[in-house]
């Protein structure tokens, strides 16, 4: 084995070179889906335990690996991360106003793990709370936090680097020290709403991502700070209420200051939440009263409540989303008072899968877009019902956030793909707006020359789609010479805003082009813009990003030579099914732990939630979408596809590993022998990769080197 990938390597540069991968046998596997049979020479790679699979990974790993280790120039690009780290300026996250206290995340330049923080008011003495480092000095940990109402307790979520399903911890800010009780194994936690000793936690049944069972049936626990775990009261569960917790869609409790009430959030891939509504006062009866607040139907995104007053965001009838007020217990949605409604110029903004509208003490903080790319935000005024909007002194884009539902202090973030975020603060009593203590003016070198152009351009069927290039104007030749490393998702109604990415400077001061593509599937122009990719029209998603790979090559910002594209988890689907419907676009992809086998993802451990997105096996129509977006199903033995490094991580719990390497075995098999299909095993990192700081440049160095390479940069030829 040894010497075959000695030869592989050696013969990189010759015109006759061809890559003998690690050999993936064919089994003679299939499945009858109304009338259509399909094949699946490779389904005995779904077995993570089988010895014979565990072992041709492991083989494709050390292939992949060998092959990488002789690109030259990743020592260049890792060192222009270190260095971006190293002379960044001290900057600000997850800032919260519990209190008199302001609790915040910092990190200082060199820091690779922020540190928690607290102050007592806006000029108070930073005092340090929480050391990730310092917990955990062997295993590079990921940490979250929320705070009590009254600035008492902390609740820390804690999951090794790459892995999702944590442990919660319990820190008293005053002593700073950590409470024994542990809850394990644990998704989501909360302090009750005005409580410092009372969690909300929702509770899986154990860490093990592959037991098919381990997210079926999870609980809602109560837990009292110094009582034991074990005897944790369950608030919710499929036995306690078996007609709400059935097998489509988690459930959350979630309390609110001063209001009487408590509410179950249902959620599915869908956006919309089913909610329950009960008084807060049978918290902890042994039986709740759950009255239905909404149906799916009702398509509520979002709540806010306010005492008795229910806020819901709802895209039913408004595509770009509305506010509707209603009073509980009587209240009737179909009666709502609209008290606003997005439209075609403005909707409410979608941050990723969020709506960007918030409560502060006394007003709704409504911060609306144009595509995402344009921004402004409105005030209503929750006691007068008035309106208006919000002005500050700054150019470019703004969102505001309340630093806490209980005062009228705003966090104004400030930003723009070319603007690393900076924030401020806004005093909606007073009117005053400041730098604030959390302000950081952030200097990034290199940043000067960089330019960005927002476009549109005409989809398959004459559709409009929004198109984001960012690149140093200096470097920049319209001469179709520019490497381009184009990007998109797609799914979920997930939006991609503007925001700086500090990742992808080495990349542009090497000369590349950094394109977005807001295809459909996404939430960039409201809802229609993401039923217009999913299920059956998801092929919109895919032939949207061939459209603006085929505008960026006419317009000679680059060339099918040059031309490379990315994208992760469910934007797995959008590369796969772009280059494998026009491969001519392209010379490199690097699909990042995707969706790239979907008639076996929708039954999978992480299948039922996705259902409303891609479809099932069971409706005809669906199986039919779900076979089109199905990459794996759409490789044609012969076909010149683009070279491509094809990632997974080993202990992904939302898309397994094993859809990834059936894919790329399957591609190895098809493609010109001459091209490089590359499968890259991260044995330590979940769904998001880089198992720590250091893994994640060291990831994103190899991609880049990779893109470089094949598009035939100098200084990343193998042999020279």
């Amino acid at each position: 084995m040894r010497i075959i990938l000695i030869l592989a390597v050696f013969a990189f540069s010759k015109m006759n070179a061809q890559y003998q991968y690690p050999p993936a046998k064919t089994v003679d596997s299939s499945n009858v889906y109304f009338g259509k049979t399909i094949k699946d020479p490779y389904r005995w790679l779904e077995n993570p335990k089988d010895p014979e699979a565990e072992t041709w990974l492991k083989k494709q790993a050390d292939f992949t690996n060998e092959i990488i280790s002789k690109i030259p120039g990743q020592d260049a690009l890792i060192k222009d991360f270190m260095s971006i780290v190293g002379n960044s300026s001290t900057t600000y996250s997850s800032i919260v106003k519990a209190g008199s206290k302001y609790f915040y995340s910092k990190s200082n330049p060199g820091d690779f793990v922020p540190k928690i923080y607290y102050r007592e008011g806006q000029s108070g003495t930073e005092i340090l709370l929480f050391d990730p480092m310092e917990f955990s000095p062997e295993k590079p940990i990921m940490v979250s936090t929320s705070v009590s109402n009254d600035g008492v307790s902390m609740l820390l979520k804690i999951s090794e680097q790459g892995k999702e399903v944590s442990d919660f911890r319990i820190l008293d800010v005053t002593t700073k020290k950590m409470h024994p009780d542990i809850l394990l194994h644990s998704m989501f936690a909360e302090f009750v709403a005005g409580s410092h000793d009372k969690i909300l936690y929702f509770q899986l049944k154990n860490y093990d991502i592959r037991d098919p069972e381990n997210a079926l049936n999870p609980k809602t626990l109560l837990h009292k700070i110094g009582t034991p775990v074990e005897s944790d009261k369950t608030i919710l569960s499929a036995a306690k209420y078996p007609k709400i917790l059935d097998d489509n869609g988690w459930c959350l409790v979630k309390t609110y200051r001063e209001s009487p009430y408590i509410f179950i959030e249902k959620s599915t891939s869908s956006n919309f939440r089913k909610m329950y509504f009960a008084n807060a006062s049978d918290l902890e009866k042994e039986k709740i009263d759950w009255k239905i607040f909404s149906e799916f139907e009702d398509e509520i995104w979002k709540i806010i409540v306010d005492k008795n007053e229910v806020y819901s965001i709802s895209s039913k009838n408004n595509p770009y989303l509305k506010v509707l007020k209603t009073t509980l217990p009587n209240h009737n949605l179909a009666n709502a008072k609209e008290i606003f409604k997005g439209d075609k110029d403005w909707k409410l903004s979608i941050y990723g899968e969020d709506i960007e509208t918030f409560k502060s003490a006394n007003h709704l903080v409504i911060n609306l877009s144009k595509n995402e790319l344009q921004f402004k935000t409105l005030l209503y005024d929750l006691k007068s019902g008035k309106s208006e909007t919000l002005k500050v002194p700054l150019e470019g884009n703004i969102t505001a956030v309340p630093i806490s539902s209980s005062d009228d202090d705003l966090r104004i973030v400030n930003y723009s793909w070319m603007l690393p975020n900076t924030q401020y603060l806004y005093d909606l009593k007073t009117k005053k707006f400041s730098e604030g203590p959390f302000h950081s003016k952030l200097n990034y070198p290199g940043t000067e020359n960089l330019t960005f152009e927002e476009l549109e351009i005409p989809s398959h069927d004459g559709t409009l789609v929004p198109l984001s290039l960012i690149y140093d104007k200096t470097l920049m030749k319209k001469n179709g010479s520019n490497t381009t490393l184009m990007t998109g998702y797609g799914a979920y109604g997930m939006t991609l805003s503007p925001s700086f990415n500090q990742g992808i400077l080495p990349f542009l001061k090497r000369g590349g082009i950094y394109a977005v593509a807001h295809v459909r599937g996404g939430g960039e122009k409201g809802t229609n813009w993401h039923l217009d990719g999913k299920k059956t029209t998801k092929p919109n998603t895919w032939k949207d990003f061939n459209a603006a790979a085929e505008y960026l090559i006419k317009q000679k910002f680059t060339s099918p030579e040059k031309l490379g594209v990315t994208a992760a988890s469910a934007g797995g689907i959008l590369i796969g099914r772009a280059i494998t419907e026009r491969p001519d676009l392209y010379k490199v992809a690097i699909p990042k732990v995707g969706m790239m086998n979907t008639l076996r993802f929708v039954i999978g451990p992480n299948a039922q939630g996705n259902f409303d997105e891609f479809g099932t096996l069971t409706d005809e129509k669906e199986f039919n979408a779900l076979l089109e977006m199905d990459a794996l199903h759409h490789i044609k033995k012969g076909t010149k596809y683009p070279a491509q490094l094809i990632t997974t991580g080993f202990n992904d719990p939302r898309v397994p590993s094993f859809l990834v390497s059936k894919y790329a075995a399957a591609m190895q098999a098809a493609n010109d022998p001459k091209i490089p299909s590359l499968l890259y095993v991260d044995y330590e990192a979940g769904h998001f990769g880089g198992s720590s700081p250091e893994a994640f440049f060291k990831q994103l160095a190899m991609e880049y080197a990779f893109l470089f390479w094949q598009t035939g940069h100098p200084d990343f030829q193998v042999g020279k």
